[in-house]
């Protein structure tokens, strides 16, 4: 199986070490959504939210695979009063 890293990029780099291994791209594009959900969650209770943080999606080579912003992570329903 391949193995994915992902790279946090905000004000602050980062660097995946360890890396998953996963079935496919696809599998690791979920990851990457799945951590900045976690990580926009994590940032909302400090009361703020950067949607540019992202997170690079990259192979074994370093090869920068797919690349999710924390704006991409969600959808923002409502908002109206």
């Amino acid at each position: 199986m391949p193995r994915y890293y992902f790279h946090v990029r905000d004000d602050i780099s980062a660097q995946d070490e360890e890396g998953l291994e996963l079935p496919d791209l696809a599998a690791a594009r979920e990851t990457a959504l799945e951590a900045a959900r976690d990580m926009c969650c994590a940032d909302i209770k400090q009361g703020w939210l950067d949607l540019d943080c992202r997170i690079d999606v990259t192979d074994e080579k370093g090869e920068t695979l797919l690349s999710i912003t924390f704006g991409q992570a969600f959808e923002v329903r409502g908002g109206r009063r």
